[in-house]
This record gives structure tokens, C-alpha cells and sequence, in this order.
């Protein structure tokens, strides 16, 4: 069995330079950029206001002027006045407005008063409330590093101007359920069946730009027909994801199938819990994950080895999102031969165990925000410690 931690760095070893494409911003959410941005511009591209007030020429210590100033017109956002501030002279302006010439201090609305004309400042600014050109970013720095798009990011290569962006390819994932027992979800259930949930789940997870998840069905416990599915899904796919019969039962057909195929084993069973069956390998072109078929297990692996292989294939490396929080009860567990992930809830006293009665529990995922990793050997984390929750919410 390997360790989960080496099986994570197997995933991101297959890092690269991925094939890329342009998106628009609007497609682009949850994409992936390979290479880093550079701005194409100053930001702000012009020295401008940074609140409504009156722009004027303060100079070295900015003291209050001695008489009232001269009102000029106003320059709302938008706006340009190149005129030069004349000798006491002050102009209205607007927040985001560019300053005119010889300005280098903005008095604040609530601080000055106008009057016929003229304006009186009440009480001297102690900082200039402009934001300079550059201040924000220059012009040929990295604007964004590699990484998946978020909303704040599209944001940012708005204001760089720019309506679409080079993204990498997205992977092709096929996600493929095998057990004679699964039932189509809105079908009527017979007896001795399940609904197939791990379909709906792995195909959820994957979601939302990353790659391109491919729905191939379910199949039943059949040698022949697992073959025949692995084999067309290997033509068109460049990651295959099964779930189910990987283990070591009589109708766990997946590992013999996927040699038949000519998958290479890269390594069968982890040292964890849940997921320990978990089979990744390889050919030529494609990659496959053979996950168990109990849900948590499917859910646990796909957050800890899938994603991270669909990430390094577009060119990242992903950290997952772990937070330190404090246990509010004890964690205790036996036998503790292996890593294991335990669900946990986080409210205000701290992190609490959601009941959980092993891999095959699903509904143990309706309250978990997260999963507390316990290492080979250690049977118990202390009330009042603080552990690192993987967040999932």
C-alpha cells in the first residue's frame, strides 16, 4: 500500500505545461491559468481622488491655507481637467476622478465649507487621500500567478482591460459507476438495490471548469462489458474515473479489466481510511483512478488524489483549504493502522465529531463543513487541542 501523502505527490509529478485556449471572462470562471500575467497598464492609470473633497496644493507639511480658496469646477469620475491649479485656488472633485496639475492634497467634504465662492477648511488632513498612479500595481508586474479563476480574479483582469484570457485545455473525465445493484436515481428501486449516488457525486465534485466531466453511465458486474466500457472510454478520455469493484470480491472485475486494457498499475490500495482499495494507473495517453464503491470514500479520494491529478494535468499545484481549529470533544478510534479522515463539524465552541458509522455513510456529509486527518497510530486527538480541519464546505 503507498502512503497518502506519496500518493498525493504522484499526482502533482505529472505537472506540465498543458495545450491552452482563450476564454472569454465570462467563460472563465473556474478555468485554469498556467502561466502567470503580466499587467498591461498602471493601476490606477492616473494620480486620482480617493474621496469626494476639494484638491489642492497643500506642499512640503500640508498646513491649512491661511485664507479661503477660489472654487473652480467640479471634475466628477470620468472627467479630465489638465488646467494647472492656479496660486490659491482649490477644485471640487470626485472620488475616482484624475487630479488636476499642482494638486497634492484632497480636504474632505465634511471638513470644508463653501461659501460665495470660497471654501474654508475646518481641520488639517494628516494623510494626502489620493492614490497615486502605479500605487496599486506597475505596469509589467505579475497582476495574476497560476491558479483556478475566482470572481475577484476576473475582476482583476478587467481592470487590466482585457476581455478574455489564455486558459489551459481542459482535461476530458469520464466518469463511469460499476455494481449490478445500482439504480438509476428518479427509477423505481427493486429489492436488493441502491441508487447510484457516486455518479452524481464524483460528476458534482468535478464540476466548474477545471475539466470537462463526461457522464458514461453505470454498469453491471460483468467482465465482459467493464472491459468494453474501459476500453472506448480510454479512446476519447484523458482521465477515467470508475467507482466500485476494485476490491478483492468475486465480482470485482475493474483491476482485471483495466490490465486487459493496457493499464499500467501505478499502485493498488492506500494506506487510509476510508478509500484503502483505490486503484491509479496509466497508459500511454490516459490516466485511472479505480475508487471503491462506498460514497465516502469516493468523496474523500476525489477531493485528495482526483483533483490534484486534474489540476498538475493543466499545469498548477493545488493546497487544499485547511483551517486550525480547536476540538470541542475527544476523537478517539481502534484499530489505527492507517491515516484516517473523520468528518467533522465546525460551530462556535470549536471542531465536533458528526456521527459517522464508516465509508458507507453518506449522510454523515450532510453535516460535515470538514475532515480531520488522524495519522497511522494515533488512536485519540485531546479535547481542547488544535488540529487542522481539510475544509469541504
Amino acid at each position: 500500500m503507498i502512503y497518502p501523502d506519496d500518493a498525493v505527490r504522484l499526482m502533482t509529478s505529472f505537472c506540465h505545461a498543458p495545450d491552452t485556449e482563450t476564454a472569454t471572462l465570462a467563460s472563465a470562471l473556474g478555468r485554469i491559468i498556467p502561466s502567470p500575467v503580466v499587467s498591461s497598464m498602471d493601476q490606477p492609470p492616473f494620480d486620482k481622488a480617493a474621496m469626494d473633497g476639494w484638491a489642492w496644493q497643500a506642499g512640503e507639511g500640508g498646513p491649512l491655507p491661511l485664507e479661503p480658496l477660489r472654487a473652480r469646477n467640479v471634475i466628477a469620475a470620468g472627467d479630465s481637467d489638465e488646467r494647472p491649479l492656479e496660486p490659491g485656488e482649490t477644485v471640487k472633485i470626485m472620488t475616482g476622478a484624475p487630479l488636476p496639475p499642482g494638486a497634492d492634497r484632497i480636504q474632505r467634504v465634511e471638513w470644508s465649507e463653501e461659501r460665495d465662492g470660497r471654501v474654508t477648511f475646518s481641520r488639517s488632513e494628516t494623510v494626502s487621500n489620493i492614490i497615486m498612479r502605479g500605487e496599486n500595481i506597475r505596469k509589467g508586474d505579475e497582476l495574476l500567478c497560476p491558479r483556478i479563476l475566482k470572481a475577484q480574479d476576473l475582476a482583476i483582469l478587467a481592470a487590466d482591460g482585457r476581455a478574455s484570457i489564455d486558459v489551459a485545455r481542459r482535461p476530458i473525465v469520464g466518469i463511469l459507476s460499476t455494481g449490478t445493484e445500482l439504480t438509476e436515481p428518479g427509477s423505481s428501486l427493486a429489492p436488493g438495490r441502491i441508487y447510484d449516488s457516486n455518479r452524481t457525486q464524483i460528476l458534482a465534485q468535478l464540476a466548474g471548469g477545471i475539466c470537462a466531466p463526461t457522464d458514461l453511465g453505470s454498469l453491471p458486474d460483468d467482465y465482459a462489458e467493464t472491459k468494453a466500457a474501459i476500453r472506448s472510454a480510454l479512446e476519447t478520455c484523458d482521465v477515467l474515473v470508475l467507482s466500485g469493484g476494485v476490491s478483492m470480491g468475486d465480482f470485482d472485475y475493474v483491476p482485471r479489466a483495466l490490465a486487459a486494457c493496457g493499464v499500467r498499475k501505478e499502485f493498488h490500495g492506500v494506506a487510509m481510511k476510508p478509500g484503502k482499495p483505490t486503484f491509479f494507473g496509466r497508459t500511454d495517453r490516459a490516466f485511472v483512478f479505480g475508487l471503491p464503491g462506498n460514497p465516502v470514500s469516493v468523496f474523500v479520494n476525489t477531493e485528495l488524489l482526483v483533483k490534484p491529478l486534474l489540476a498538475a494535468l493543466s499545469g498548477i499545484t493545488i493546497k487544499p483549504l485547511a483551517v486550525p481549529v480547536r476540538l470541542a470533544e475527544c476523537i478517539c478510534r481502534k484499530p489505527a493502522n492507517r491515516v484516517e479522515f473523520l468528518p467533522v463539524r465546525i460551530d462556535g465552541d470549536g471542531a465536533h465529531p458528526v456521527r459517522y458509522g464508516g465509508s458507507s455513510a453518506l449522510q454523515a456529509l450532510a453535516d460535515a463543513d470538514g475532515f480531520i486527518r488522524l495519522e497511522i497510530d494515533e488512536t485519540d486527538i485531546k479535547e481542547g487541542s488544535t488540529r487542522n480541519v481539510r475544509l469541504v464546505r
